[in-house]
This record gives C-alpha cells, structure tokens and sequence, in this order.
C-alpha cells in the first residue's frame, strides 16, 4: 500500500507543475509588447505497387500571427493559408484539391489607464475564403465589427524565458544563490525589450548590448560565480533566446459584444447586420501549463430584427505542456454547435479533438505527430462516424 502511494505521489509530482519559486507567471503584467512568428508546415506520403495508379496524399499550412501592445493599445493580426491534395489507388479515382485562407485582425483601444484590466473598443475585420471539391457556393466571408468590452490578455513569455535563462545558468554553475522575484522581473523586461535593442543598435549589433544588460542584472542581484557571465554563459543565454521554444505564456480575461456588418458568407447572406459576443480566459499553471479557453456566438440580424437567422456557437480550449525545452505537448479541443432557424432542417454538431506531440530540432525545424478525431451530427444523417486521422510532418520556422 505504501509503495502503490508512493508511486502514485512520484507521478503525479512529474505531471503536475512544481516549482519552489513564489514566483508567478500571473506576476508579469507589462502591457508594452511586439510579438510576431510566422510558420510553414508541410506534410506528404505517396505508395505505389499493387494498385492500380499511384496514390498520394498531402498537405500544407502556412500562418503568421502578430500582437503589438502599449498601455492604452492593442493591435493583433492572424492569418492562415492551408491546403491538400490527394488521389487514390483506383483507376477512376481523381486528384483532389482543397484549400482555404482565414485571417483577422483587431484593434483595440483601452479607456481608462487606472487599472490593470480595462474598459475598451475595439474594431475587427474577418476574412475567409474556401475552395472545396464539389462545392458550389464559394463566396467569401467578409465582416466589419465594432464593440466594446472588458478586461486584458497579458503576454508573460518573457518571464517564462527569464526562468529558463536561470534554471540553466544555475545548473551550468555560472549563476548561485536564489534570485529574488524582483530580480525575475528586470530580466524579463530585458528580454521582451528586444526589438528596441535591434531598432537602437541595428541587427548586427544589438545582442551584444542585449546580453550586457542581461548580466547587468545578475551583478546587481550578487549572484555571478565568477562577476560576469563570460562567453559560455552568453552562449547559453543565446541558445535558450534564439534556439529554444518556449510556448506562448498568457494570463488574464476579457469579455466583448459587437455589431457588425456582414459583406458576404459562405449561406449566401450580403449585406446584413449582425451581433456577436466572445469570451477569452488565459491561466499558465506553474511553468509547465497552459490553458487558454475562448467561446464566442455571432449571429445574422435580418432586418435588423434579432432570431431570424442560424445562431453559432463555439468554444475552443488549448492546453499545452512542456515536456522539456525540446519537446511540447499540445492538446485543443474545439465544439461548434449551429442552431438552424429554417423548421426543415436540423441542428449541426461538429467536434474536432487533436493531440501532439512538437520536437524542435533546430532553431527553425521542428517535427510534428497529431492525432484528430473529428464528428459531425445533423440530425438523421448517416455520415456521424468519428473520423480518425494520424499525421507526421516538418514544421519550419520563418521567423
């Protein structure tokens, strides 16, 4: 009995995020912040013998996603292209093409600059695009959205990199001695100033100024082994900052509701107004965790009259763990659940569950292993089977 407690004790300390630090993610609420990172993933198989043709199946994903915040703005920007292609074994068999592009991007501005979490307004601008085998209809999503709401998202990666940076000096024995939360805090706000290093002293420069103010604030905390870092600290430092991933760290919530204006759809609805409202909630766990839960409805107001056309639910939760420096698990769940107003036609249930696993390889090569189940309900219809895909693929890394 005392062993099987034990053990379960030992798993669970694995699992769960531990540390000794007081410190926490949540502490980090600096609102001035550039972030941007742009991907391409691409993935293919192809098998020929003993069938009639040549069978192949692949596909691809690009996407950049960008936030620039100070204290009383924010501006976010996402976009994604991905596409497949496919033919079967059988002679009458064709090759198929799929693709679509999705992006937004919305500006918010804060009101009040007395508190952390703010009233603000806020614009947004959706488009979408899809081109599916068979499909008719494919007119673009096109909606201009403007509202108010309340509360902030804050971007702490930077103190989870300020962690690392110690962790790993601490280990290598440059650095001894606790370092105090204060300490944490200026570290952070070195590494997330790195853009002003490289407008101040160009890209060829910079990281040399970076890497002395680092040090800067570990002689100030009395922790240098030796009085500086010397070359293999700085060495370490670069390959935690330019080499190593560290998954996206956020804390915070904010809720907004919006009208709009829908251009187009893919129902074949044009200029019509419409009303949506959304729900964002971001909690690191520890060091190792990350949730990020967001729900949002939008609906079409025909006439201006609310209840007239199909009301869209969905709710999407990430959580993500670090495995390692070199290995993350990433995890989302994603319910969508469209109410038809049309009496002749059913409600639409769509689930998609994915889980992976990430090794990055290099600093711009990474390796990619998912598993997708994805369901579809309407109703009576026959095709509801949960459909189980499991992929490999390269992810590069653009910047």
């Amino acid at each position: 009995m005392k062993k099987g407690l034990l053990g379960f004790v030992l798993v669970i300390s694995c699992i769960l995020p531990m540390t000794a630090l007081a410190l926490d993610l949540k502490d980090y609420v600096e609102p001035d912040i550039f972030f941007q990172d742009a991907e391409l993933q691409a993935l293919f198989n192809l098998k020929d013998g003993n069938q009639d043709q040549t069978s192949y199946n692949g596909s691809g994903k690009i996407w950049y996603d960008m936030e620039y915040s100070t204290l009383p703005f924010k501006w976010e920007a996402y976009a994604e292209g991905s596409g497949n292609i496919s033919r079967g074994s059988n002679d009458e068999d064709d090759s198929v093409e799929n693709w679509d592009i999705n992006a937004w991007t919305e500006a918010k501005k804060y009101l009040r600059e007395d508190e952390p979490r703010k009233f603000f307004v806020f614009g947004r601008l959706d488009f979408s695009y899809i081109d599916y085998e068979g499909l008719e209809d494919n007119d673009p999503y096109a909606k201009l959205t403007a509202g108010a709401g309340y509360g902030r998202i804050f971007t702490a990666t930077p103190l989870m990199e300020a962690v690392r940076i110690v962790d790993d000096l601490t280990k290598y024995g440059i650095i001894k001695g606790a370092i105090s939360d204060e300490a944490y805090m200026k570290l952070a706000a070195v590494i997330h100033k790195e853009n002003e290093y490289k407008s101040k002293y160009s890209l060829q420069e910079y990281e040399k100024y970076w890497y002395e103010d680092m040090e800067k604030v570990f002689k100030e905390a009395g922790v240098l082994t030796d009085g500086n870092l010397k070359a293999f600290g700085v060495i370490r430092i670069q390959d935690i900052l330019q080499d190593e991933n560290v998954i996206r760290r956020e804390h915070g919530w904010e809720a907004k509701a919006g009208l709009g204006w829908l251009f187009s759809d893919y129902q074949g609805n044009e200029h019509d107004p419409s009303f949506g409202a959304s729900f964002k909630y971001a909690e690191p766990f520890g060091f190792k965790w990350q949730f990020v839960e967001e729900f949002t409805y939008t609906t079409v107001l025909v006439d201006w009259e609310f209840g007239d056309a199909n009301h869209e639910f969905k709710n999407r939760m990430d959580l993500d763990y670090e495995i390692s420096n070199k290995i993350d698990w990433i995890n989302y769940w994603e319910i969508a659940y469209t109410v038809i107003e049309d009496s002749d036609a059913d409600d639409i249930l769509r689930n998609r569950l994915e889980t992976g696993f990430r090794f990055y390889l290099t600093n711009t090569i990474d390796a990619i292993t998912t598993l997708r189940f994805d369901h579809r309900d309407q109703g009576d219809n026959e095709d509801d089977d949960i459909v189980t895909t499991f992929y490999m693929g390269i992810a590069y890394t653009i910047f």
